[in-house]
């Protein structure tokens, strides 16, 4: 019974993704007059660099807002009414603000009072004040795995705060993280397309400057989607395949 029901699930989902296939090879195909992908594609070594630079970017600001994002988590976290209330407001006004605005700001003035002048430096800056939050709701996400009890055992034993997460906190938290921070790498990934607008070297940037070169416009914009689909997706269905593992 169980194995009929997953033939068939599987099986839609087959037809799913054909259907879905279909209809943007249409798009791609038959929705221009005389296609010019061949004038996008014929600089694949632009493209290539495109898409290394949006990985890299992409995987730096992962890392520098879980580190900051903890950081965060810690301070909400805080028995001292000022540094918790620091932390709340510094997220609140992190996620009431577009991506767009973070990344001007970032790039045209916080990068005129630090003197700092490297566009893909101040981007990554950008997309990590922007994140940080974010990491932050999935650390108290993960947490939560940690019950009461176990704090008032390490209470019992006088841990200190540091032993409190090196030992016991984040080796529970690692696992009910996972999936959260995969599908927080495919939220960057995205959002790095607007680092195009200070003229970082992205998939983005990249395609827009080929397709005006050679007036596809339109074709530059499909490449662009079918190459976040390409790095999406995967994480997408990693994202899922963790969460079914961690919540056996």
């Amino acid at each position: 019974m169980i194995k009929e029901f997953n033939m068939k699930k599987g099986t839609s989902f087959l037809i799913a993704i054909l259907v879905y296939s279909s209809l943007i090879l249409l798009a791609v195909f038959f929705t221009i007059d005389n296609p010019r992908y061949d004038l996008i594609l014929q600089d694949y070594r632009m493209l290539i660099d495109g898409f290394i630079t949006t990985i890299l970017a992409s995987l730096i600001t992962l890392v520098c807002s879980m580190v900051i994002g903890f950081v965060l988590f810690l301070a909400e976290r805080s028995k001292h009414n000022i540094v918790h209330a620091f932390a709340v407001v510094f997220s609140e006004i992190i996620m009431g603000t577009p991506l767009l605005i973070m990344i001007f700001l970032a790039v045209y003035v916080i990068g005129g009072i630090i003197f700092i002048s490297n566009k893909f430096v101040l981007g990554v800056f950008a997309l990590t004040l922007y994140m940080a939050p974010y990491l932050s709701n999935a650390y108290k996400t993960a947490v939560a795995v940690v019950d009461k009890d176990q704090y008032i055992v390490m209470n019992l034993y006088h841990f200190t705060l540091f032993e409190k997460y090196r030992y016991i906190i984040i080796p529970q938290m690692i696992r009910p993280l996972l999936p959260s921070l995969i599908n927080n790498l495919s939220s960057i990934i995205k959002g790095s397309a607007l680092l195009r607008i200070v003229s970082v070297s992205d998939i983005s940037y990249v395609l827009t400057v080929i397709s005006s070169k050679n007036w596809a416009a339109i074709e530059g914009y499909y490449v662009m989607w079918l190459l976040y689909l390409i790095i999406t997706i995967p994480l997408s269905i990693l994202a899922k395949y963790l969460a079914k593992k961690v919540s056996i």
